[in-house]
């Protein structure tokens, strides 16, 4: 019932009938499942025109797969070249759930990786256009967070130009064991984060890559 009230609190604040798309933060343990068919009758009942997941492991949505009755349009997770989790976006592709990618700046250390600042300048684009259009060359919905006209529109210009097979095999090779790893301290610590579900709930064993 929390998850329909918050929706209806969020139709009332933006004063809208419906929304567009709506998302379940994290797969909570223990309350994804219940959260996921709020979601479905959501939609069923027209408040909602899409639905989807945030944050989901291939072993969160096998956990939720027998319960569907709606498949998840979008899985929403961090992605970029300094985490490229190749394994999960296939098996997201294959299931026809789309990859939305958050943080592909990764709070600007991608700009400033030498391997991006170095294909940047030989297409002759910012190493933000570089990143986005790996997100492309890899079927990734990309956000981008910004409030600077400047910035949207430099983001925007991603479409006139490929990266080379060698591009992108040097971009793929940047994300680390350590940084896989980080990844998942930050999942397992992150999935039950404002609750009270103790850390013997999270799932150990998970696939990161």
């Amino acid at each position: 019932q929390a998850v329909k009230d918050q929706c209806n609190k969020t139709l009332v604040d933006l004063q809208t009938d419906y929304l567009d798309l709506y998302l379940i933060h994290w797969p909570v343990p223990e309350k994804h499942i219940e959260a996921w068919k709020a979601l479905e009758e959501l939609q069923k009942e027209g408040k909602v025109k899409k639905i989807g997941v945030s944050n989901y492991t291939i072993e969160d949505y096998e956990e939720l797969k027998p319960h569907l009755t709606i498949a998840p349009v979008v899985n929403q997770i961090e992605a970029s070249p300094l985490l490229y989790r190749k394994n999960t976006f296939e098996y997201f592709h294959n299931h026809q759930i789309q990859i939305q990618a958050y943080r592909i700046l990764r709070k600007g250390a991608s700009l400033e990786n030498p391997v991006v600042i170095q294909i940047a300048q030989k297409h002759n684009r910012t190493p933000a256009q570089i990143i986005g259009r790996w997100c492309l060359e890899k079927q990734i919905c990309l956000i981008v967070n910004s409030t600077k006209k400047n910035r949207m529109t430099e983001s925007a210009q991603i479409k006139d130009f490929n990266l080379t097979t060698e591009d992108i095999e040097l971009l793929d090779s940047l994300t680390t064991k350590e940084s896989l790893n980080s990844f998942k301290t930050t999942y397992q610590s992150s999935i039950i984060r404002d609750t009270n579900i103790p850390f013997s709930s999270v799932r150990s064993e998970l696939t990161i890559d």
